[in-house]
């Protein structure tokens, strides 16, 4: 491939896996530029495996499975900060987020919510959605024109019997606003993206430090903690943040709040 491509037949280098670990291992080669990776909240909470089965089997969800898997999160890290785009696929976990009966949360979720849900991870450019009718297609097109609270995700996983988010943040966006203007759900993923690196990325910290109004603006008040569906702190996590962007020679691997 890298030779077709020094000859100008093809232009870019893409690759698809079901598999964190392998997707890993091609985000890191500096060669494969884009992924068509499987994301949704369920498989984001399970650790790679070859067999896509395992993803699907409601047997896999038994065990107390506390959020999003780090290497899952290490993965859509990395992309961020390398510039891999990552186009997704089994959005809807092939329909299973549809049916409470079987979605691991014991919770429905609508399409236009699994969109929006993979839509705000990191690196994701966009979505590949399965249909076999044109009334599924609508339902995925709805998104386009979807308000807000159609949109939220946040709201039914919080509430869900079972492996609720608790105490991670899903950048949902239910903490704001903030009365001193922090973009805190972006505040808090540009947190995520560099404590999962070995040293803080520079882009990163050049992201943070170009906010208008970052974790150091923050006043306590704790209003936004009120209204988040998870239980986050976020009051801590504004000051961590700040913390690890503003002090030169901070390394990343700090531990989750």
């Amino acid at each position: 491939m890298l030779s077709l491509k020094e000859r100008g037949i093809i232009r870019h280098i893409g690759m698809s896996t079901h598999n964190s670990a392998v997707a890993q291992a091609a985000a890191d080669s500096g060669k494969v530029e884009m992924l068509l990776f499987s994301v949704n909240p369920a498989f984001d909470m399970l650790p790679s495996s070859e067999d896509l089965n395992r993803y699907f089997d409601s047997t896999s969800y038994e065990k107390d499975i506390g959020g999003i898997d780090p290497q899952r999160a290490r993965l859509y890290s990395t992309c961020e900060q390398r510039g891999v785009g990552i186009t997704v696929m089994k959005a809807y976990a092939g329909g299973r987020l549809f049916d409470a009966a079987t979605s691991p949360f014991q919770v429905a979720l609508t399409p236009v919510q699994c969109l929006h849900y993979a839509l705000t991870r990191p690196a994701v450019a966009s979505v590949l959605a399965g249909f076999d009718s044109i009334a599924q297609a609508d339902a995925a097109l709805a998104y386009e024109n979807a308000a807000e609270e159609e949109k939220d995700y946040a709201g039914v996983l919080a509430h869900a019997p079972r492996h609720a988010y608790s105490g991670q943040c899903t950048y949902c966006g239910h903490c704001a606003p903030c009365p001193e203007g922090i973009d805190i759900a972006m505040v808090n993923k540009l947190y995520d993206l560099a404590t999962i690196q070995e040293a803080v990325p520079d882009t990163v910290r050049a992201h943070y430090l170009s906010l208008s109004a970052s974790g150091g603006d923050c006043i306590s008040c704790h209003a936004c903690e009120r209204r988040c569906p998870f239980g986050v702190p976020v009051a801590e996590r504004m000051a961590l943040a700040h913390g690890l962007f503003t002090k030169p020679g901070r390394e990343g691997k700090a531990p989750p709040s």
